[in-house]
């Protein structure tokens, strides 16, 4: 019988906590590199009702693809900032999660003719001069995971 008893308080005990963690959502961050080189990312989410800072991650980019582990949030509104090149380059974007997240971040750099190869017409007014290359960030929230990871 007391065997039983502390059976049922440890399972108790393990629901509970498995509830708690069940309620937290994610915020998978996904970062595209188009650059050349390899830059550093701060990446900062904050409460939007009180601006404290929830998680701030400093990241190394290297070229390429590749996914930035955040923790999970409990139910919320959010703000999500991403600066490059030691905050020259900014974006902020509204984040609510209300259930997993994707967020999509694309970094690129390059002269403005590459850039009009690769994109078509670009917008330098948008992008900011880094060392003669133009620099830009793009950041947006996706409610799904996208198919092609």
């Amino acid at each position: 019988m007391r065997i039983i008893k502390q059976f049922m308080y440890v399972l108790a005990v393990t629901t509970g906590l498995m509830a708690c963690n069940i309620a937290k959502q994610s915020a998978h961050v996904i970062v595209n590199n188009e650059s050349n080189e390899q830059i550093s990312m701060q990446l900062v989410i904050s409460d939007q009702e009180n601006g404290k800072t929830k998680e701030e991650i400093n990241y190394s980019l290297k070229p390429g693809l590749q996914h930035v582990p955040v923790r999970k949030f409990p139910k919320g509104s959010y703000a999500i900032q991403v600066n490059a090149n030691n905050g020259s380059i900014c974006k902020k974007y509204p984040l609510a999660l209300d259930t997993d997240r994707w967020i999509m971040v694309t970094y690129m750099q390059d002269d403005s003719l590459r850039l009009q190869k690769k994109y078509g017409y670009i917008d330098t007014s948008e992008l900011k001069k880094i060392n003669g290359k133009y620099a830009g960030l793009n950041l947006y929230v996706e409610n799904r995971r996208p198919p092609n990871l």
